[in-house]
């Protein structure tokens, strides 16, 4: 650590590099105005400005633990925090969209490196019960204040002076890359010898099946955050500013989690996983059932509590798992399987309903409950397993 930093202050730059995790939803707060700026292009392509950094951010996180081998962490940050400002503002300038989606990809990059980054270096730094407070705080509650940050000013900048200035919003990061690049130290370097042989630790088998877990989990969520509007519109039951407060909801219970996830992880052990599972399933089942926007409410926030505690769940086991002491960073597997599962989860929910015949609105959130349900419980059963796994691989190595 360096000389003069204190701890408090060192968590205050590791927690704010998880700032833009999400950041990449200024598009979506935008996406109408940028459709009809490029009339001449089908509104599927242009969404590819929304959509296509979720889908390049899988492809630096797949690799993340080889580049923390080969890269300081304080590189890696520089690079992912630079690469982010860079494809988030260039849009600005251009009124090209095939350019601008490509700097998008260029945001994704950046995302793609800071994401795992953002967890991984927390565990550099910290163990037990101020780790798991750390994730869970970063992961959840302070994505989430950014999120917010980001779409909120960047619709407020774009209904203002039009679309374009919706993409100066990620002009704020610049403080993050220079505060994080001036105080953050890099995290203690082992000698040669024990890199050598730690480089040899094989990935245990609980970061696969947490990982592919974490893609079903992200692919049924999608089914709430694109029907609970056409629920709420579709039905009469509030208009559009409702629908988009039942989201906001949502996104608060998963603020909130995310602040008492350490005290959470700590009461159910291994069993918080499938604890977020149903809780967010509980959540969409309340949501289907209701035909109260009051009701909508409560089955959100609840559903957002489970993902608050299930997105740095799965983080926090996978850093569990890791061979104490192992030189290889596996959490980029999954930002990884967070990243197919929001890709995935259009075609798979689109697929569902064409064969059942069904329509988008009410019964995508009953795929969601029942979806979330079966995974719980394939996680609770399957949770305690591979801990014997992890603690074998640790010892072989010892």
């Amino acid at each position: 650590m360096k000389k003069g930093i204190s701890k408090n202050f060192l968590k205050f730059l590791i927690v704010i590099i998880a700032f833009q995790d999400v950041a990449a939803g200024v598009a979506g707060s935008i996406m109408a105005d940028i459709i009809a700026a490029f009339p001449n292009y089908n509104p599927t392509i242009v969404m590819l400005v929304a959509t296509f950094p979720g889908l390049i951010q899988i492809v630096p996180a797949l690799f993340y633990g080889k580049l923390s081998r080969i890269f300081k962490k304080r590189t890696l940050l520089f690079t992912g925090l630079t690469l982010f400002i860079i494809g988030g503002v260039m849009p600005f300038f251009l009124d090209s969209l095939p350019l601008i989606i490509a700097f998008r990809g260029l945001l994704g990059l950046g995302v793609g490196i800071t994401m795992p980054l953002s967890v991984d270096i927390i565990s550099d730094f910290f163990e037990n019960r101020e780790r798991d407070f750390l994730i869970g705080f970063g992961a959840s509650t302070i994505a989430c204040v950014g999120a917010i940050f980001f779409q909120l000013v960047g619709g407020i900048l774009a209904d203002a002076y039009g679309w374009q200035y919706g993409f100066l919003t990620y002009l704020f990061p610049i403080w993050i890359l220079a505060i994080t690049f001036l105080f953050l130290p890099e995290p203690e370097k082992r000698d040669e010898v024990e890199l050598h042989s730690l480089q040899k630790v094989k990935i245990p088998k609980v970061v696969y099946g947490v990982s592919f877990g974490q893609v079903f989990f992200s692919a049924l969520i999608f089914g709430y955050v694109t029907n609970i509007s056409v629920v709420i519109q579709g039905e009469n039951l509030g208009n559009a500013t409702e629908a988009g407060l039942a989201i906001s909801v949502f996104t608060f219970g998963t603020l909130l989690a995310g602040v008492v996830f350490g005290m959470i992880k700590s009461k159910f052990q291994v069993t918080y996983l499938p604890l977020a599972v149903f809780l967010t399933g509980i959540g969409m089942g309340i949501c289907y059932l209701s035909y109260s926007l009051p009701m909508i409410f409560v089955g959100s926030v609840i559903g957002g509590i489970g993902m608050g505690i299930g997105i740095p769940g799965v983080f926090a086991r996978i850093s569990d798992a890791t061979p104490k002491g192992a030189n290889n960073s596996f959490v980029g597997l999954a930002v990884a399987a967070q990243g197919v599962g929001g890709i995935m989860g259009p075609f798979v929910f689109a697929a569902i309903l064409n064969v059942l015949n069904q329509d988008i609105g009410r019964f995508p959130l009953l795929i969601s409950t029942v979806g979330l349900f079966i995974l719980a419980v394939v996680w609770f059963v399957a949770v305690k397993i591979p801990t014997q796994d992890a603690t074998d691989t640790q010892v072989s190595f010892e």
